[in-house]
């Protein structure tokens, strides 16, 4: 067995497996020496198995076994299938057996087989050292016994010591082996000199053919050269004249091109073959240099004629294809042609003409070149074409025949060209049939070998006739057929003239006829590409047959207007009399109806001639019937309106028709003016017809008057028709389909500030587009601008009125606003301090109502104008009143309000109620109306802010009904003490009285008869005054300014002053409403002359259409001056009164300034706290106070859901409750109202120090009631005042390092109690949830934050769960699993240190070690360098 070889080209030994006889191993007996190396032989050559192969083949025989035991087991008894399993299986078990201790062994089989090839190395080396040893013993002893050694040489070694040669070696070997010395150059000359005249005497006097007269005598040689057939080099071997010719070379010069590929085409064998027979009849032959030349001729004619056939089949295969066949073939003797079969072609069927090209051997002169003959015979025409045509001595078939179709063509093209000149008998024009033969091109077939000429007549069709213009016939070189060409012309009928011409020649003329008005049309079609226009030479009308469209010759073309549908312009194309190469033009106009469907016919309506005088080209129509175009344009008496008879300049182009492309463009540029002015004509609008402007370059149509417009007053459009000047329209753009109405102003009633708005006069351009669909001029455009004009007059009249206005209007609107441009279809306005903001009206005619749009310019430009939040209300206002010194009034009383309002927070936050997953928004900005907006705070607290004139808003609880202060707005909640929290941003130095508190106190009651007389003598003024005297050109109105007497004196706030006006008066919200439309003064809007508010007013959510539904009259007590509070809290402001609590003190008004609102709205620090102790969250006093009260009400809920015990308390707004060891109170700030304060007392006294507790309450008021205001931190702050005391203590002891960390230097840690979970936290829980649970055991988070850091990273952070078990007085870690990305390191550290702690102090009883356990964590802990939690 070979050795096997395993997966790592590893060799196993056979027999390395345990045996073959399943035996113990026995070691083997030494091989005997011959054996031993043939063993090891075997070994070295055996490629050995893989071990893969052999588990292969143990496998396939187990498989084979079990296969043929299936087949035999069903025959035998049941013992016998069992005995022959079990034998099965103990064979199979004993192989694997085997093969398994063979792996297991071939682990160490590269050492085994190392070790083997060493011994089996050393034994062969001692095997060849025995038997070396024996066989010089043998021949000793057998065959040197006799042996004897001869004499010495001495004289040879003498010779070699003495003299160092050799010389007594026999002279043969000399002989033998070097050669005698060789001729001189001298006598080589001489002899090849000698030998040159032999053969020249032996030339002379033989008998030589003529073909070999091209011979060269050189060398002692003769080469004998025939061109094209072969060269001979020969000599004779002496000077005898019955020495034969000796052949030394032989070459054949016989070559393919084409096909040849370059490469000899006889065999080198087959060239020693004629050699050796060509030199043997020089031997016999009595001539044999004739002969000889008959010999080599004949081969190579017969080799000639074969490459010509095989080129043929390769044409044949590669590309003429059945264009040429191969009529018949003997090789040697002739070939056999055919071309231009047009039974073939498919052309005809039956009997056809063929056209042969035979190529033959001379069978009379064999000494002749190849004959070529032509069936039928060339024609003589040309003889050059014929002798080309005659000639092979290029050897190229494909030559030969493109010759000899050159010659059929050309004779082709000359009958066609006799037929051509009999049908232009004018012997003028002779010379436009004119025939260009064999032009230079490029070649037909892709030969470069080959310059061949295309034979072509080139006819031309129309007079005058460019190259691009003519009739090109050619004759195809492959089929015999006539080909056209005609630039512009379609396949299709270029194929049907090639298959009539063909058939008959004659049938060319009416082809030629029919020509001549396809190119007509062309050109008619090219000279009107770059127009607006669609051409058809057939156009579907219904009535065809019946007008005289119909009578006009079949040779016409319709040519559409795209821009006027309903118009064309038809050609009519005329044969010119004797003029083969002519056409005559009529040109009309037709106008046509609208079809019912898209693709329907339609109706011609008008066919009207273009007359012929085109100097006075005029367009004549009239009003109320079918338009027609007015003239026919004709150059002089010439015939041919198209082109001129002179000689064309180089470059000119011949087919351009000028009158056709003018008549387009004329009827492009006027119609739609003509179909204007018939709209404005049944539109009833005076006009002064189409015009012509800049030296008759353009039109135009002037109106004289415009229609009055509806919806404004007659003295308005009176002085609009006044101011306008002039009212044009024109046409402009590429397209034709643009109008424009240019009106030009007078008189601008307002003046911006734009220096395009600066000339006497305006212009305003209205620009309209007419739809594809549409015809331009049409009843649309007529329209869109009858609606331009409203809107203009809608925006005149209201800037009328604004204008009129101006030298009345207050001081402070004059520097509030400008007016930056008004071009009499939009009013821009800019309004502000800096002039930043600005405000756009137009009239939007589509919606009938004027429409505003905000923006802002200048630096402020890309910033978001404060009035976006009220633009629906602003639009809504001015389209009930249209008064623009109204809206700058309302601008001005609400952009300082709405500045303020924007700086609040409407970004929702989570976690600001128990639901930690549920996002509520802090502010809502709702606004009401123009001079109303509703603030609701966390969809709890609601305050209406109401905008008053005089730089003041008045604010009041909108959770109270407006018309019924005992009842509430659903889904609002009053807020408790925002009356006495608003009074304190009043200013005390105002001039208006405050309020005694008894008003406060009493309820508001019905307003009665003494109330209103009493209301209405306030604002009536005193008697010695005119506050509101007549300025001269006021109309008999009133100024818009401000009553002399005080504004805060005349009006007394009362909640009974509620009801609003009839919507058929103006807002009340600012001072320009007082006016009346009589003139008097005092008739203010909020009289008891006015109606109450109508039921569908009384809705919670007031319609923003009737803002004087939400703007209550103001209170004089509160109203402050306009601009006398700073923007910081007044410094001497005395302490406000203890108003009593009322729950409807808050529905009052209070009025505020705008600098007040300012402050109570912009986000500030927390007043009376200390920077350190005051949160990071900055927000605004009224977030703080609506937040306090906030939490004020969860502590309410809160109490009642956990173990506290509510004490009952007198004062409003106090909250009292007590755990086991605490009593506490909860209130707002009475300084600020702006936090919620915690006032402690002990039940035990001497339990608790005096810094503890203020550390309890100082950390309620910044850290648990503060910024943001989440519920879940009362939670988990009233869990822990619940705590016993000891463990409140040490908790207060962590707050206490919280809040003043520099008390603590020596610790190298913050820490901060977190009530809620963060973050970061353990995943215990929700982050925002309490994050203190007081059971048997106590569980809160710490948050530890490094004090060293570097600075421009941050300060590492850490959350510490703490766990402490009440009933052992332990302090550790709590085990809490941590998510799989977050570090282990920092959590092992505190846990460890805990640990050490709780075991270093064990608890005593009584004693909490929460605050020294955290003490020392955060005196001990230290993390790796660069290592993060």
């Amino acid at each position: 067995m070979a050795p096997v070889q395993l997966e790592n080209h590893q060799l196993v030994p056979p027999g390395g497996g345990g045996g073959g006889s399943g035996g113990p191993a026995s070691a083997p007996a030494p091989p005997p020496p011959g054996a031993a190396v043939a063993a090891a032989a075997a070994a070295a050559a055996s490629p050995g198995y893989r071990l893969s192969t052999l588990i292969e083949f143990l496998l396939h025989r187990a498989y084979s076994e079990l296969l043929v035991l299936t087949d035999l087991l069903p025959r035998k008894s049941d013992v016998e299938r069992k005995i022959e399993i079990v034998q099965f299986a103990s064979r199979t078990r004993q192989l694997f057996v085997r093969l398994l201790a063979l792996v297991k062994w071939a682990n160490d089989a590269g050492k085994v087989e190392k070790c083997a090839m060493i011994s089996s190395f050393l034994d062969q080396q001692a095997i060849l050292f025995v038997d070396t040893a024996d066989r010089l013993a043998s021949l000793a002893r057998d065959a040197l016994v006799h042996a004897r050694l001869p004499s010495f040489a001495i004289p040879y070694a003498i010779d070699v010591l003495t003299t160092g040669s050799y010389p007594r070696l026999p002279t043969c070997i000399r002989d033998k082996i070097i050669p005698p010395d060789p001729i001189t150059k001298i006598e080589k000359q001489a002899t090849l000199h000698q030998l040159n005249q032999i053969l020249r005497h032996r030339l002379v006097t033989t008998d030589l053919p003529p073909q070999l007269a091209n011979l060269t005598v050189a060398n002692g040689r003769v080469k004998f050269r025939v061109e094209g057939e072969f060269e001979a080099t020969l000599t004779v071997m002496g000077d005898d004249p019955d020495v034969p010719w000796r052949l030394l070379k032989l070459e054949i010069l016989v070559e393919d091109k084409e096909t040849g590929d370059g490469r000899a085409l006889v065999h080198s064998m087959q060239i020693n073959f004629i050699h050796q027979l060509v030199q043997s009849r020089l031997f016999a032959d009595e001539k044999p240099l004739q002969d000889m030349y008959n010999c080599l001729h004949s081969f190579c004619l017969s080799l000639q004629l074969e490459v010509l056939h095989s080129q043929t089949l390769m044409l044949i295969r590669e590309r003429w294809g059945d264009l040429v066949q191969v009529e018949r073939y003997h090789a040697g003797k002739c070939l056999s042609l055919s071309v231009w079969n047009q039974q073939v072609l498919g052309k005809k069927i039956g009997i056809a003409s063929v056209h042969k090209v035979i190529i033959k051997i001379d069978e009379n002169d064999v000494s002749k070149p190849l004959q070529i003959f032509h069936d039928p015979p060339l024609p003589a025409s040309d003889s050059k074409l014929v002798e080309r045509a005659m000639k092979i001595d290029h050897l190229s078939i494909e030559k030969l025949l493109i010759d000899s179709v050159h010659a059929r063509a050309h004779q082709k093209l000359q009958e066609l060209k006799t037929i051509l000149r009999g049908f232009n008998a004018n012997e003028n024009c002779r010379n436009f049939w004119c025939i260009e033969m064999f032009q230079k091109s490029a070649p037909l077939l892709q030969i470069s070998s080959i310059e061949t000429a295309l034979p072509a007549i080139v006819v031309p069709i129309l007079e005058p006739c460019g190259n691009s213009e003519c009739l090109h016939i050619f004759v195809d070189l492959h089929s015999g057929m006539f080909q056209f060409m005609l630039y512009g012309l379609d396949q299709a009928t270029l194929d049907d003239m090639e298959k009539s011409v063909n058939d008959d020649m004659k049938r060319i003329i009416p082809w030629i006829q029919q020509l001549k008005f396809w190119l007509g049309k062309q050109r008619c079609k090219q000279s009107i590409k770059h127009l607006p226009t669609i051409s058809t030479e057939t156009l579907q009308l219904s009535n065809y047959s019946t007008h005289p469209i119909g009578k006009l010759s079949k040779n016409k073309l319709f040519i559409k207007l795209t821009r006027l549908p309903q118009y064309y312009i038809v050609v009519e194309l005329l044969e010119v009399p004797n003029e083969p190469t002519q056409l005559s033009y009529k040109y009309y106009f037709m106008s046509v109806n609208t079809a019912d469907r898209e693709d329907g016919p339609v109706m011609a309506l008008l066919l009207q001639q273009f007359k012929e005088n085109v100097q006075d080209l005029v367009l004549r129509t009239k009003p109320g019937k079918p338009t027609r175009a007015g003239t026919k344009r004709k150059l002089s008496d010439d015939s041919c309106p198209v082109e001129s008879k002179k000689a064309k300049r180089s470059g000119e182009t011949c087919a351009f028709n000028k009158v056709l492309a003018h008549f387009v463009a004329m009827c492009d540029t006027n119609m739609p003016f003509v179909g204007l002015r018939l709209e404005l004509s049944n539109l009833e609008i005076p006009h002064q017809g189409v015009q012509v402007e800049g030296d008759g370059f353009s039109h135009a149509i002037r109106l004289l008057k415009i229609p009055p417009c509806k919806g404004i007053t007659e003295e308005t459009q009176k002085a609009l028709d006044r101011c306008l000047l002039d009212c044009t329209f024109r046409l402009q753009g590429r397209n034709n389909r643009t109008w424009v109405a240019e009106l030009v102003f007078a008189n601008c009633p307002l003046n911006g500030t734009s220096t395009r708005e600066q000339g006497p006069s305006r212009h305003v351009y209205l620009t309209y587009e007419n739809l594809l669909s549409e015809p331009v001029g049409g009843r649309k455009v007529v329209e869109m601008f009858l609606n331009d004009w409203n809107s203009i007059a809608r925006l005149y009249e209201c800037v009328l009125e604004f204008a009129r206005s101006l030298p009345d209007i207050p001081a402070h609107l004059n520097i509030f606003s400008e007016v930056r441009v008004y071009n009499y279809r939009k009013l821009i306005l800019c309004y502000g301090t800096t002039k930043g903001s600005s405000i756009s009206i137009q009239w939007n005619s589509i919606h009938q109502k004027f429409h505003i749009s905000l923006g802002t310019v200048g630096p402020n430009s890309g910033c978001s104008n404060c009035h976006n939040t009220i633009l629906h209300q602003l639009q809504e206002m001015f389209n009930k009143t249209p008064n623009v010194v109204q809206l700058l009034q309302v601008l001005f009383d609400t952009q300082a309000p709405l500045n303020a309002i924007n700086k609040l927070p409407t970004v929702p936050m989570l976690g600001l109620t128990q639901r930690t997953n549920t996002a509520y928004q802090c502010f809502s900005i709702l606004p009401q109306s123009s001079t109303h907006i509703r603030l609701a705070f966390r969809n709890m607290y609601c305050i209406d802010i109401y905008c008053r004139s005089r730089g003041v808003v008045a604010i009041r609880d909108g959770a109270y009904s407006l018309f019924d202060n005992s009842k509430l707005v659903e889904g609002f909640y009053p807020a408790p003490g925002l009356k006495t929290f608003l009074n304190m941003f009043v200013d005390s130095n105002q001039d208006a009285r405050r309020r005694s508190v008894n008003e406060d106190d009493n309820p508001p009651s019905p307003i009665g008869g003494d109330m209103m007389d009493s209301l209405i003598s306030q604002l009536q003024p005193p008697p010695q005054q005119q506050p509101f005297p007549k300025q001269p050109g006021t109309s008999g109105a009133y100024p818009l300014t401000s009553p002399p007497t005080s504004y805060h004196s005349t009006v007394s706030q009362s909640p009974s002053m509620m009801h609003t006006q009839s919507p058929g008066t103006l807002d009340p919200s600012s001072p320009y409403t007082m006016v009346s439309p009589s003139g008097r003064a005092g008739n203010w809007p909020g009289s008891p002359q006015v109606s109450g508010p109508s039921p569908a007013t009384r809705l919670p959510g007031m319609s923003p259409a009737n803002p004087s539904l939400h703007s209550p009259v103001t209170d004089a007590s509160h109203s402050p001056r306009a601009g006398t509070s700073s923007q910081t809290m007044p410094t001497n402001m005395p302490p406000p009164r203890k108003l009593p609590q009322r729950s409807w003190a808050a529905s009052i008004p209070t009025i505020l300034t705008h600098s007040a609102l300012n402050i109570l709205l912009l986000p500030s620090p927390t007043p009376g706290l200390v920077p350190g102790l005051a949160g990071s969250y900055l927000c605004s006093p009224l977030e703080r106070f609506l937040g306090s009260v906030i939490m004020r009400r969860h502590l309410q809920r809160i109490i009642q859901q956990e173990t506290l015990q509510l004490i009952n308390s007198n004062e409003p707004g106090v909250i009292m409750f007590k755990t086991d060891a605490l009593k506490c109170r909860v209130a707002l700030s009475p300084k600020t109202n702006q936090t919620l304060q915690l006032k402690v007392t002990p039940e035990n006294a001497g339990q608790w120090k005096p810094d503890e507790l203020q550390v309890l309450e100082k950390f309620f008021e910044t850290r648990v009631a503060g910024p943001p205001f989440k519920a879940n931190t009362l939670i988990a702050f009233t869990k822990l005042l619940g705590a016993p005391t000891h463990i409140l203590r040490d908790c207060v002891h962590i707050m206490k390092l919280e809040l003043f960390p520099d008390q603590a230097t020596q610790l190298k840690w913050n820490v901060q109690f977190c009530l809620t979970i963060p973050p970061s936290a353990p995943p215990i829980a929700p982050p925002g949830t309490p994050a203190v649970v007081l059971k048997s055991k106590m569980l809160f988070f710490l948050q530890l934050t490094q004090k060293t850091s570097v600075p421009p990273q941050e300060p590492v952070s850490i959350i510490v769960p703490i766990i402490y078990d009440m009933a052992s007085g332990t302090t550790q870690q709590a085990d809490i699993p941590r998510q799989q990305n977050s570090s282990v390191a920092a959590p092992m550290m505190v846990s460890n240190i805990l640990k050490r702690f709780a075991e270093m102090n064990p608890p005593r009883q009584g004693e909490c070690t929460i605050f020294a356990a955290v003490r020392d964590l955060m005196a001990n802990l230290t993390l790796p360098p660069g290592g993060r939690p």
